[in-house]
């Protein structure tokens, strides 16, 4: 009777475990089959794994659901590494590998820019857009010269809205995906001696991650509040968008509703010349400035002084009434030192 008792207490053990054993490796199966497909079983659907932390993150600031799933179900199923890629090789030329002496003096302007052509497109596009030139210049007193001159820098008046095949969003997000050197394995032979820079790697690329994760961030946020489809917004190389060019982080700032249409949609030239003169006003812009202050306000659009001083000599051009007098200032001006 105990002999029978002690096997059947055997047997119940054995069974349990069994059962358990039954529990445990269906689900292990489960997670293998959802690695090898690429998607997730924890609540995001067919998403691809290496999208998952950014939707986490998103998750985390209050951004789920099915719109926002939505628009992330819109990236390719593989981060391009051209974004952080372009960043890394541009900051790490410049920090470590030695550059040539350039004997050539700096230009003073961009090229081709400068000129009674583009100033005669600005013109054209001013009286095209009359109002919402007029409407930017009696609020925030930026003359229709000086934003005209400013989208034909940064778009040439709409007509180059992105210099890669990449949308905005896509992106950025790829950007906020790649943390490690392995996430940018292309260009690594573009960066001689990066394994020797590991460290550096790991902090700068983490701290650029982390920008493109707030850059996406408001994009999402402004796709959520404005419609639209991401594959069909154009962005430059770091993902600003629109005829101004704006960080997706500025538009919520300091973008404007120009039509009073109740949205910002700055592929729209009202909203673009009043976003543009939005940020300068708000960053000190007023009438009667002297020009070096000029130039350091529209350096805290692009900070760089090149960029200042050519939509400043292009602005010149195109409010200019003596034509040939201007131009003579012009090419004074580009034989100073």
């Amino acid at each position: 009777m105990l002999g029978r008792q002690v096997f059947l207490q055997r047997l119940h053990a054995v069974l349990v475990t069994l059962l358990v054993l039954c529990c445990v490796f269906p689900v292990c199966s489960h997670a293998e089959t959802s690695d090898r497909q690429g998607s997730s079983p924890s609540g995001w659907g067919s998403l691809p794994l290496v999208w998952q932390p950014l939707a986490r993150r998103l998750a985390a600031d209050g951004l789920s659901g099915p719109r926002v799933d939505a628009l992330l179900a819109t990236l390719p199923a593989v981060p391009s590494q051209s974004p952080m890629g372009r960043k890394m090789r541009e900051l790490y030329k410049s920090r470590f590998l030695a550059k040539a002496p350039d004997r050539k003096a700096a230009p003073r302007y961009y090229k081709n820019v400068v000129n009674t052509r583009s100033a005669r497109l600005c013109r054209e596009f001013i009286a095209a857009h009359a109002p919402a030139f007029r409407q930017a210049q009696a609020r925030y007193h930026v003359s229709a010269a000086v934003a005209a001159a400013l989208l034909y820098v940064e778009t040439r008046l709409g007509k180059v809205l992105s210099d890669t095949s990449e949308n905005a969003l896509y992106t950025l997000a790829s950007m906020a995906v790649s943390r490690r050197p392995e996430d940018i394995s292309d260009w690594l032979d573009k960066m001689p001696g990066y394994e020797n820079r590991q460290e550096w790697f790991d902090a700068t690329m983490s701290k650029r991650a982390d920008w493109a994760y707030r850059e996406s961030r408001a994009l999402v946020q402004h796709l959520l509040q404005e419609g639209g489809d991401p594959r069909d917004l154009p962005g430059s190389i770091y993902g600003a968008v629109g005829l101004c060019q704006f960080m997706p982080s500025n538009i919520s700032v300091y973008g404007a509703d120009g039509n009073n249409d109740g949205r910002i949609d700055l592929f729209q030239v009202d909203d673009a010349v009043a976003s543009l003169a939005n940020y300068l006003s708000r960053h000190g812009w007023k009438k009667g400035l002297t020009r070096q202050r000029q130039q350091k306000i529209l350096m805290r659009y692009n900070n760089s002084r090149v960029y200042a001083d050519t939509i400043l000599a292009l602005a010149d051009l195109v409010s200019a009434e003596d034509r040939p007098e201007s131009l003579k200032r012009l090419k004074q001006s580009k034989e100073r030192p």
